[in-house]
């Protein structure tokens, strides 16, 4: 039972009480028992009388981005990630003509294309209406994260995987606004731009940061996109980036695809038809010209067979196929009767 205090007791508790001090303490300077000051201190309600000191517990700040003022933050915060807004093309779509046209480039190896070549290529797209669009691979050249130059600092020196970014989304708004609505666009992963997945597979850290579809906005653009070495159908002929590169990498095609095939990758222009198991229609194979560098330094000035080209299919109904393989010389081409410059 707690002991009664008298008023000057009370004032001495209560000044003890202001002070701070623990019950023990309060005790022990009056004499009395834990309890009974105890007892004393609620019975009077003296705690109710103490100013409470609460204990602040500071928490994380939770950071306002579009708040912060920090010097030139628009500009990091735009380098972090890459801003690109897709505009759409003001062409109308095809009309029904009893067959579809489609444009098939390859290995443009941004930023190393050939300006003349695809500046070319561009002009004959004024003049045409395609109703779609290939990109066989090899779009982006990623050089800078090439396993070749990995340990090549120099050669890399001032080369990012941004700038490349950039220049592709560049290029592919003047294909993508020489298309009319509805073009049906394709874009096939090449063996440079698989190195992307081979940097995640070394620093998985980086996954969500480093993505080719989401870095040239390519479901935004309403581009279908096909992993490497898959094929995309087009009627009766099977379009991919290139799986051999031999001798005679078009029969190596038929013989091991055994089909009719198109692709890019060896940078050079050839076609072929082999023996159709059916003996009807003889199958046939392609290979379709880049659009890049024809002597790129790793070369070291090596000769070889490399040549600019772009390919036109024509699709019937019953999907059967024709192909125009052409090969651009110094940035100019014939089409149509007309010759398409890009060097003016």
């Amino acid at each position: 039972m707690a002991v009664k205090y008298d008023e000057a007791k009370l004032k001495l508790l209560k000044s003890y009480v202001e002070q701070g001090l623990k019950i023990a303490e309060i005790a022990e300077k009056m004499g009395e028992t834990y309890d009974s000051v105890r007892g004393a201190i609620r019975l009077n309600r003296l705690r109710d009388d103490v100013p409470v000191i609460k204990k602040v517990v500071k928490k994380a700040e939770i950071i306002d981005l579009e708040a912060m003022d920090e010097k030139n933050y628009e500009e990091l915060k735009k380098a972090a990630k890459l801003q690109w807004e897709i505009k759409e093309t003001k062409l109308a779509a095809n009309k029904d003509k009893g067959f579809k046209t489609y444009l098939v480039t390859s290995d443009h190896h941004v930023p190393h294309q050939n300006p003349a070549a695809v500046k070319a290529i561009l002009k004959m797209m004024d003049d045409v209406k395609f109703d779609g669009f290939f990109i066989l691979g090899d779009y982006l050249d990623c050089g800078c994260i090439s396993h070749w130059n990995k340990t090549k600092h120099k050669t890399v020196e001032g080369q990012r995987l941004k700038s490349d970014f950039i220049a592709g989304n560049a290029l592919l708004d003047e294909f993508d606004k020489r298309l009319p609505k509805g073009a049906e666009k394709y874009y096939l992963e090449g063996n440079h731009e698989i190195w992307l997945r081979d940097i995640l597979e070394e620093y998985p850290q980086f996954e969500g940061l480093i993505d080719l579809e989401g870095a040239l906005k390519l479901k935004e653009r309403g581009y279908k996109f096909s992993k490497y070495n898959d094929f995309v159908h087009l009627g009766r002929l099977n379009l991919t980036h290139g799986i051999y590169a031999t001798t005679n990498s078009v029969k190596k095609h038929i013989d091991e695809c055994k089909t009719n095939v198109m692709f890019g990758h060896t940078h050079t222009i050839a076609e072929q038809l082999s023996s159709s198991p059916a003996r009807e229609i003889s199958l046939a194979g392609y290979n379709v010209g880049c659009l890049c560098d024809l002597a790129p330094d790793y070369c070291k000035n090596r000769p070889n067979c490399w040549s600019h080209g772009v390919a036109i299919v024509y699709v019937w109904p019953n999907n059967y196929f024709e192909v125009d393989n052409h090969r651009i010389l110094e940035g100019r081409f014939i089409f149509n009767g007309k010759i398409y410059d890009g060097n003016i």
